[in-house]
């Protein structure tokens, strides 16, 4: 059945000026109708609207000198909140916003080692906690965006390929979730959404085809291209991990982590560090540390797993032929690691490729899961129409309450 032109009209004249206060506000009713190209009726029309719904509020009165003064309005902190979580190995991190985009809160803690039902419930007691200390009810968080490592699988919620956090792969995890937070929970691949998040405030903004390559506890791929993210048929678009390079690719623990992950993730890089000789360093990290301080077994096994990095980066350059490549994760965003895999790939790839390091370290995942969940709560209030891809609503900077 067609939608009427009316309602089409009157859906389009809404989200204009909402996208208009998301990055103009505080803002007159004059004004709105200036920047929208609006009538003065029909923009009044849509903020009564918005008022009545408790989307918009009044924010005070424009001041001059000569004639009258005006009402402001602005987006409602109390419109909605959208909740973003980056659930990885070692670190849960939950961040609140509201409907403008205003971070609200933050909070990261070590990720429930015994994993499966424990991190849910680790993760609901977390998204309450940030709700009440921000006097804002639980109920008032209407769209949630979880970042996990593995692959959500679209058709039953569970999370498969996520050897790095125990006992998930079973559980239906936006069902459980959904319940124990009483909103609707959207999955999506960690390293997508810190691909997300650099996209939306980080080192790849205003780029339409990036690769970006996550090194930490495990090896991943975020795709974007010509604008749009990857996901593949299945979901797992990006599991860069199983490509065979760096061992035996049917050795049992590379067909159950990947070739590649085993070599380069961060277990790999300590394993092959004490191969090495080297005793100094006890975590991945240090052995990257210890590498910036001339270490020998350190600077030797930094220079092989940036090898590795840029022969599979190679490879994704060759197939996808990206913009740039980002590197990020706590082991990829290291300085000393992007200019050794930036001079393999140099050496590798048909064409230059830029590489980068990601601005928002840590922070990406969340961040992207943000931007995920404040584009949904945005989207709630226009019914999920097709005018959602004709005229999307672009997303403010992230700011602090």
């Amino acid at each position: 059945m067609a939608i009427p032109v009316a309602n089409v009209t009157r859906q389009l004249s809404s989200r204009t000026v909402f996208d208009a206060l998301l990055h103009r506000s505080p803002i007159s009713r004059a004004a709105l109708a200036k920047v929208t190209g609006l009538s003065k009726q029909t923009t009044s029309e849509v903020i009564d609207t918005f008022v009545r719904q408790g989307l918009v509020r009044p924010a005070g009165r424009t001041r001059g000198n000569v004639g009258r003064t005006a009402v402001l309005y602005e987006l409602s902190p109390d419109g909605g909140h959208a909740l973003g979580i980056d659930l990885g190995a070692r670190r849960l991190t939950v961040a609140l916003a509201d409907l403008a985009g205003r971070v609200l809160a933050e909070r990261s803690e070590p990720t429930d080692p015994r994993g499966g039902a424990w991190v849910l419930d680790q993760i609901a007691y977390l998204a309450e906690r940030l709700a009440r200390e921000n006097n804002t009810h639980p109920s008032r968080i209407r769209s949630i965006v979880l970042g996990t490592p593995g692959v959500v699988n679209p058709r039953n919620g569970t999370i498969e390929l996520a050897p790095n956090i125990s006992d998930l792969g079973h559980l239906n995890v936006v069902s459980l979730l959904t319940e124990k937070l009483g909103s609707a929970v959207v999955l999506e691949n960690d390293i997508n959404l810190a691909l997300l998040g650099e996209i939306w405030h980080g080192c790849a903004q205003h780029v339409a085809n990036i690769a970006y390559l996550s090194l930490g506890s495990g090896v991943g791929l975020g795709l974007y291209i010509n604008g749009h993210l990857v996901r593949g048929e299945n979901g797992a678009a990006g599991e860069i991990g199983y490509l065979p390079i760096g061992g035996d690719p049917l050795m049992a623990e590379s067909r159950e982590q990947g070739c590649l992950e085993y070599q380069v993730g961060a277990a790999g890089v300590l394993r092959r560090y004490r191969a090495a000789g080297g005793t100094v360093a006890s975590t991945a990290l240090e052995v990257f540390e210890q590498a910036a301080a001339g270490e020998p077994s350190a600077v030797q096994v930094v220079g092989q797993t940036a090898h590795l990095i840029g022969l599979a980066a190679s490879a994704v350059v060759a197939v996808l032929d990206p913009q740039i490549l980002v590197l990020g994760g706590s082991l990829g965003a290291r300085p000393e690691l992007a200019a050794r895999v930036a001079a393999v790939l140099g050496s590798l790839a048909p064409r230059p490729v830029e590489v980068r390091t990601s601005t928002l370290g840590s922070r990406a995942g969340v961040v992207g899961a943000l931007s995920v969940a404040l584009r949904r709560l945005h989207e709630e209030f226009f019914g999920g129409s097709d005018l959602a891809t004709a005229l999307p609503l672009r997303l403010p900077p992230p700011r602090a309450a």
